[in-house]
């Protein structure tokens, strides 16, 4: 009788050792899934956004207001990065639209103001479809597309949102770094430097915009290994951590900075020697 007892007891313990188990292993995975290119770009927005609107940062947007579009950049960073937790067709698109802006912001063809507070509105218009999906337990669209064509838009929305926000390395790299010195020859205002501030002496803007192209290249390969993700799978972290990267050589661009010609210089001419042609 005692061993019987025993028994059942012990079969009890193991038993809630496995339901333990089952939970923990259940709270792992969502935690996992909760990781991936979009919390990190989240990180990413919330902490370049942060950094601008430090008092440092006024005085340095007081001296050179169109230092703007960085607000516009965090804005997206953070936007395209709540998208990844909102699988829903209109809110991405929102983000998609928005992360076109990136582009032309970056490009300094249209005034920085113009493009931030479009970049703002945008976010409103996405955070208020957001939280009605939400409170309606339903998402736009999803009755009227079939489950090919919503799943289809879901992923390239962010796929497109991607391959447009890395154009802030693309942008720099291919059109303002070789034009800008010919341009601050012309005069301060010369083509895109009326509506962005040069910065081919910036360390920083070297070193993040390249992490940036390389953290694209890395978010945009693991989705094509993810495909639809069909069965929610946890999703690869490189590109979690690249942010990471982008960060921090962003951060040490700014100390070799510090610690070598420093931050006196306005502009790429101030350091060679060479004077505008138009005074």
């Amino acid at each position: 009788m005692y061993g019987e007892v025993k028994k059942v007891s012990s079969e009890n313990i193991e038993a809630k050792n496995d339901k333990k188990k089952e939970s923990g292993k259940s709270e792992e995975m969502k935690y996992n899934r909760f990781i991936g290119p979009g919390l990190g770009l989240v990180i990413l927005g919330a902490v370049y956004f942060i950094w601008y609107i430090m008092p440092f940062s006024f005085t340095y947007l007081a001296e050179f207001p169109l230092a703007i579009h960085n607000w516009g950049y965090s804005i997206i960073f953070l936007t395209t990065g709540l998208a990844w937790y909102q699988k829903s067709v209109i809110p991405r698109t929102i983000a998609l639209i928005q992360a076109g802006l990136l582009p032309i912001l970056s490009s300094g063809s249209v005034n920085p103001y113009i493009m931030v507070l479009l970049i703002f509105i945008l976010l409103a218009v996405f955070g208020i479809l957001v939280i009605i999906e939400r409170r309606r337990g339903k998402l736009f669209l999803q009755d009227r597309l079939q489950k090919r064509t919503w799943e289809w838009l879901n992923m390239h929305m962010l796929i497109f949102a991607w391959l447009a926000i890395i154009h802030i390395g693309i942008v720099f790299l291919v059109v303002r770094a070789p034009t800008e010195i010919d341009l601050l020859r012309l005069g301060p205002n010369a083509g895109w430097l009326k509506n962005y501030t040069p910065e081919l002496q910036e360390i920083s803007t070297w070193t993040f915009d390249i992490a940036m192209i390389a953290w694209g290249i890395v978010a945009l390969f693991e989705q094509f290994k993810m495909g639809y993700n069909f069965k929610n799978n946890p999703w690869p972290r490189w590109s979690f951590y690249m942010i990471f990267i982008a960060i921090g050589v962003g951060l040490l661009g700014l100390l070799i900075q510090y610690l070598t010609y420093g931050f006196t210089a306005k502009n790429i001419l101030d350091l060679i020697g060479n004077k505008s042609l138009i005074c």
